[in-house]
C-alpha cells in the first residue's frame, strides 16, 4: 500500500530546469517538469514553459499558479498566455486585474489583451467602464473594438464626457476612423482640455469633418501644442482645404517655433505638388519673418530651405534664386543664409561669410560677399 502511494506521487523536483529540459519533457508528457519551469529565475525558461502550458491538454492548473512572482505579474507568462484561446487555459489571468496590490495595472492590461479567452476579454471591457483607477480605465479604453462592438461603442463614446481628461483621450483615441464618431470627436476637438483636443483632431483624420475642424485649430487654437499637432495631423493630405491652410499658415506670422516645425515636416512629408508649391513660395515670407542674426541650424527643424530641399530638390535652385531676387531682407543674419544656401546649390554668387567672421575668414578671399 505504501509502495503504490509513494509512486503515485511526483518525483521530486529539479532545483534547475532549463528550456532543453522543458522541450524533452514535452516530448515525454511530463507536464510536472514543465510546471517546474515556471519558478526558474530565467525570464526564457518561465516563458517556454508557459508557451507549452497555454495550450497543453488537459489543462494544468500551476499556469494559472505562475502568474504572480514575487508579488507581481510576470510579464514573460503573461506574453505566453497569449497564446490560450478558450477561458480553461487563459481565463484565469483576468483575476488579476481584481488585485489592487498589483504595482502597474495599466501595463497588466496591456499584457490581458493579447490573451484571447473570453473571461479576460469580458473583465477587460468591465475594467474600462468601472475600475478605480483612471489609467487602468484609460489603458483599457484603448484596447476595446469600438468599430465592431456597439456595447464597446457605446461605452467610449460616453467616456467622451469623462471627468477625467485621460479618459477622453483615450476615448478619443479608440474611436479614430470611426463615421458613426465622428460628430462626437468635432465636438470633443473643442474640449477645455488641449490634450483632448489634439487626440480628437487626429481621431478626425479621414473624415469629412477633418478639414474644417483641423485648419480651425491651426489657425486659432490658444495652445502651441494643439496647433502643432494639427499642423502633424495634415501630413499626406491630399484635400485642397487643408493644403490651402497649410499654405495660409506658412505666410501668416506664428509665434511658436514648435509650430512652425511642425508645419515644415508636415510640409516635407506631403507628397501633394501644392505642398512643394508652398514651401517654394514661402521662403522670402520666413526668412523676413523668422531668421535673425543667427541663421537657423543646416537641416534643422526651422530651416525653410532644407525642408523645400528635401521635398523638392529639383526646384530648389530656382526657388532659392526667386527668394534671393525677392530682396527686402534685413540684417546680416538673414543676407548669409540666403546666399549660403544659393552658393550651395550651385549659384554664381560670391562665397558668404558668416556674420560673426571677419574679412577673409570664409576662404573665398576677394571673391566674399561682405554684408
Amino acid at each position: 500500500m505504501i509502495l503504490a502511494l509513494l509512486l503515485a506521487c511526483d518525483p521530486p523536483m529539479p532545483t534547475y530546469i532549463d528550456k532543453k529540459m522543458i522541450e524533452k519533457a514535452y516530448v515525454h508528457g511530463d507536464t510536472h517538469i514543465i510546471c517546474g519551469g515556471l519558478k526558474m529565475k530565467d525570464d526564457g525558461t518561465r516563458g517556454a514553459a508557459a508557451d507549452i502550458l497555454a495550450t497543453v491538454e488537459p489543462p494544468e492548473p500551476c499556469l494559472c499558479e505562475g502568474l504572480v512572482r514575487d508579488g507581481a505579474w510576470d510579464p514573460p507568462v503573461l506574453r505566453s498566455m497569449g497564446k490560450a484561446k478558450d477561458d480553461l487555459h487563459g481565463g484565469c489571468a483576468a483575476a488579476l486585474l481584481d488585485r489592487p496590490e498589483l504595482a502597474d495595472r495599466a501595463g497588466l492590461v496591456n499584457q490581458l489583451a493579447r490573451i484571447k479567452a473570453p473571461a479576460v476579454q469580458t473583465r477587460l471591457a468591465a475594467a474600462a467602464r468601472d475600475d478605480a483607477d483612471p489609467l487602468v480605465r484609460a489603458a483599457a479604453m484603448a484596447i476595446l473594438r469600438p468599430a465592431k462592438d456597439a456595447d464597446a461603442f457605446a461605452l467610449v463614446t460616453a467616456a467622451l464626457s469623462d471627468a477625467n481628461p485621460a479618459m477622453r483621450v483615450a476615448a478619443a483615441n479608440a474611436l479614430a476612423g470611426i463615421e458613426a464618431a465622428t460628430e462626437s470627436l468635432a465636438i470633443a476637438a473643442s474640449d477645455a482640455d488641449p490634450g483632448v483636443r489634439a487626440a480628437a483632431i487626429a481621431a478626425l483624420k479621414g473624415s469629412p469633418r477633418f478639414a474644417d475642424v483641423a485648419c480651425s485649430a491651426l489657425a486659432g487654437d490658444t495652445d502651441s501644442g494643439v496647433r502643432a499637432a494639427a499642423a502633424a495631423t495634415m501630413s499626406g493630405t491630399r484635400e485642397e482645404p487643408v493644403l490651402a491652410c497649410l499654405r495660409t499658415q506658412m505666410l501668416k506670422e506664428e509665434t511658436d517655433p514648435g509650430v512652425r516645425s511642425a508645419l515644415l515636416l508636415t510640409l516635407r512629408k506631403t507628397s501633394a505638388p501644392a505642398a512643394a508649391a508652398t514651401l517654394c513660395d514661402a521662403i522670402p515670407f520666413w526668412i523676413r519673418t523668422y531668421v535673425g542674426d543667427d541663421p537657423p541650424e543646416r537641416e534643422g527643424p526651422s530651416d525653410i530651405l532644407f525642408a523645400q530641399n528635401d521635398r523638392d530638390f529639383e526646384r530648389s535652385y530656382d526657388c532659392v534664386q526667386k527668394a534671393l531676387k525677392a530682396g527686402g531682407y534685413k540684417g546680416c543674419g538673414q543676407r548669409y543664409y540666403i546666399n549660403d544656401w544659393f552658393h550651395e546649390l550651385g549659384g554664381k554668387n560670391a562665397v558668404p561669410r558668416r556674420c560673426d567672421q571677419p574679412a577673409g575668414s570664409g576662404g573665398g578671399g576677394g571673391r566674399e560677399i561682405t554684408f
